[in-house]
């Protein structure tokens, strides 16, 4: 049998074939054999262009991109030689010595150059000598400060009892911090004790008296004029001794009917809002530079997520009490004598902290209530406190209208212990039938150890 081999795949074919049953290549013209012996390549070795099928033959085509590559490899590789060689070379000249003439017969050259060159004219700009102005002493000029014109004295601040009002309530109202006011105001209005007032009845209460801020710096021939002359800002003792910083202080302009008042030691914002007869929501609008962080407004004491940050010495701003005008009225002769205070049912109620208030570890917690008469002769009032978290009950008895909780009833752990507290009316002698008993609260006080 005859064959023909396919140039392009080394196919054989019937010598009648036109086509390459494998590739499709032309067998016209190929010539016809009589034996076909099988190579191990299926490949021609020498393939024969003029069939046109050039493009079925890989190994015949050149890659010329390869070419590109390896040249441009070597052109980088010859500039990066020369560019260390020359760097080589004049580093091993500067320290043989060899740049120092260099660079002098280059002087030269170049001066020698510039003998025959046109003279060039330059701008150049002149220095500019800045000497020292003396001035000649000049006798001090005296400087006039006018005295201050003299202030109208206000009248005394009248209060009117209200339901659940104390004498001290009353006083804190018009601006006084402490208690020793108490006295001068019984002799003012004729009264035997703090606890014979009587709802309705209007108490004359003197104001306090101004005393210069501790940061006011005092001009002589003027008097200083009291807490609203502080400074902006000043650096304040802290009750925290890790804490250590500047607080700052509000300016001294104050509107109409807002006051000053300065943070002392265990208060916080909600004894500070009971004082003044307002709430955390005031404090609020009335200093914006102070954060009021998770407070709820529409509660008294702000909610049991409130957190204010206050510190020792620190300066809010707070509604100063209207004084209550009275009329004076002439005496005809006709009238009622008034009727002899008799004491009332006594029924406290609880004031502060707020339900789920939160004290930090550090903090004093102060239970605060008040009463609507005063205690009868052996009656005293029983505070109950219970740990929650440990199960643990305590109870202290007192005549006063607050009680600090003992540092013992503090917990050990790290924990927020919850605590539950209520305030009983009850004989001295038999204490466990109390006469009556405030609504229970509850306040959160973190442990006393650190986490």
């Amino acid at each position: 049998m005859r064959y023909k081999i396919c140039p392009i795949c080394n196919t054989p074919a019937p010598e009648q074939a036109k086509e390459c049953s494998a590739c499709g290549a032309s067998l016209q013209g190929v010539a016809v054999i009589d034996q076909y012996e099988q190579s191990s390549s299926t490949q021609p070795k020498n393939y024969d262009f003029h069939y046109g099928e050039t493009d079925l033959v890989e190994s015949q085509l050149k890659w010329r991109g390869g070419s590109y590559i390896l040249g441009g490899t070597l052109l980088l590789a010859v500039l990066v030689c020369g560019g260390v060689t020359l760097f080589g070379a004049s580093r091993l000249m500067a320290f043989l010595g060899v740049g120092t003439s260099v660079e002098s017969i280059t002087t030269q050259t170049v001066v020698a150059t510039m003998e025959n060159a046109v003279d060039l004219v330059t701008n150049t700009v002149q220095p500019t000598l800045f000497l020292p102005t003396v001035t000649a002493d000049a006798p001090p000029t005296r400087t006039v400060t006018p005295s201050p014109a003299p202030t109208e004295t206000p009248g005394p601040c009248m209060q009117q009892v209200q339901s659940g009002d104390s004498l001290i309530a009353l006083v804190s109202r018009c601006g006084h911090k402490d208690l020793d006011v108490i006295d001068l105001v019984l002799d003012l209005n004729n009264l035997s004790s703090a606890e014979v007032i009587q709802v309705g009845q209007t108490l004359e209460i003197p104001w306090p008296t101004a005393t210069p801020g501790p940061n006011l710096e005092v001009t002589e021939g003027v008097e200083p004029a009291g807490d609203e002359a502080s400074s902006a800002a000043a650096v304040v003792a802290v009750a925290d001794e890790d804490f250590t910083g500047i607080i700052a202080v509000p300016t001294a302009t104050l509107q109409p009917g807002v006051m000053w008042h300065r943070i002392v030691r265990n208060e916080n914002v909600i004894s500070i809002a009971f004082q003044y007869g307002a709430n955390v929501k005031i404090l609020s609008e009335l200093n914006p530079e102070i954060a009021f962080s998770q407070c709820d407004f529409g509660e008294f004491g702000g909610g049991p997520s409130c957190v204010v940050n206050l510190i020792e010495g620190q300066q809010i701003r707070v509604p100063a009490p209207t004084p209550t005008p009275t009329l004076s009225v002439t005496p005809s002769g006709s009238e009622t004598p008034t009727p002899t205070a008799t004491p009332t049912f006594n029924a406290p109620s609880a004031r502060s902290p707020g339900d789920r208030a939160l004290f930090r570890r550090q903090e004093l917690v102060t239970l605060r209530w008040a009463a609507s008469a005063s205690l009868a002769e052996g009656q005293v009032y029983r505070v109950d406190v219970e740990d929650i978290t440990t199960s643990t009950s305590y109870s202290m008895d007192t005549t006063e209208l607050f009680l600090i909780v003992p540092v013992e009833w503090q917990g050990r752990d790290s924990r927020r212990h919850e605590y539950r507290w209520t305030v009983s009316v009850v004989d001295a002698d038999v204490p466990n039938d109390p006469h009556y008993t405030t609504e229970p609260r509850i306040f959160v006080w973190e442990g006393t150890a650190e986490e």
